[in-house]
């Protein structure tokens, strides 16, 4: 399998983000809001893919497994990475989307599902969606949207995903000066 980047694209179109809740020209989905880094890194806006291929039911997958890298409550897309080496069909799914020309989506993390859930609930369908972050080898968050409820659940279960986006704050600040200013190698 190919090494998969952990580097998020930056913006491309629409350079400030909308209300909470509307769509974002450019960015593949609706802005749900900010969500702060973890262990060092940056906040975050957060975007939740609208288009039809980002939505489906499946497994978390690797039930009795710990998944390095796949515990972090605010980091999407490092534990949709860590997912998808161990084998993750969702994740290697949602890695391989491309919308809007992006190519970076994620499954949300913790916190993200739960910043959608507070924002843009009515854009998730009825019953339990999962996000990146592992409890334990057999256990994974969960997120309603209908009535905000989240609980960690086996990972041998079925339940909806979706698709997410982070994008950097400071990388609507320098857009102009182009992505190699935005980002250097090895970046989150």
């Amino acid at each position: 399998m190919q090494a998969l980047s952990q580097t998020p694209a930056s913006a491309t179109a629409g350079t400030t983000p909308p209300a909470p809740g509307q769509y974002w020209p450019g960015q593949g989905g609706v802005y749900v809001g900010i969500c702060r880094g973890e262990d060092g890194q940056p906040p975050r806006h957060i975007v939740v893919a609208t288009a039809p291929e980002a939505s489906f039911t499946g497994a978390w997958g690797e039930y009795g497994k710990d998944v390095p890298g796949a515990k972090h409550r605010f980091e999407g897309r490092t534990n949709t990475v860590a997912m998808a080496a161990a084998g993750s069909e969702i994740a290697q799914r949602v890695l391989a989307l491309q919308i809007d020309g992006h190519q970076d989506f994620h499954i949300g993390s913790q916190a993200e599902m739960a910043l959608a859930s507070a924002n843009a609930p009515e854009l998730f369908e009825p019953g339990y969606h999962w996000s990146s972050t592992q409890v334990s080898r057999n256990g994974a968050f969960v997120q309603g949207f209908e009535f905000g409820s989240s609980f960690w659940d086996g990972k041998d279960g079925e339940h909806r995903v979706r698709a997410f986006r982070g994008l950097p704050l400071e990388s609507l600040n320098t857009l102009a000066e182009g992505p190699d200013a935005i980002f250097s190698e090895g970046a989150v």
